[in-house]
């Protein structure tokens, strides 16, 4: 079975990478900015989501749980994005000549 990586990027950086068929037990991760507006992401096997947040139209809040690459979560005001990518993807399966 293909895996399935979320990427979260915070200020346009690699805060954390999580192998979502690898989750046992659901959890939260609550990311702060230097301003003190957050967001907390809830992930569990299979899927991401952002159940909470600062920002005023809560619009990541509303996109709901995540599980595949078609579309990320965007918190432009928080500047946080959840994005899921499958491992698979950027391996090479065959060389031909």
């Amino acid at each position: 079975q293909r895996g399935h990586i979320a990427v979260i990027y915070q200020n346009g950086e690699v805060a954390e990478k999580i192998d979502l068929n690898a989750v046992t037990s659901a959890y939260d991760l609550r990311f702060e900015n230097e301003q003190g507006h957050y967001n907390v992401v809830h992930v569990e096997h299979g899927s991401i989501s952002i159940t909470e947040a600062s920002c005023p139209d809560n619009l990541c809040v509303h996109m709901g749980k995540v599980r595949n690459s078609n579309l990320p979560i965007t918190c432009l005001p928080n500047k946080l994005v959840v994005q899921i990518e499958d491992e698979k993807a950027s391996e090479m399966d065959a060389v031909s000549y």
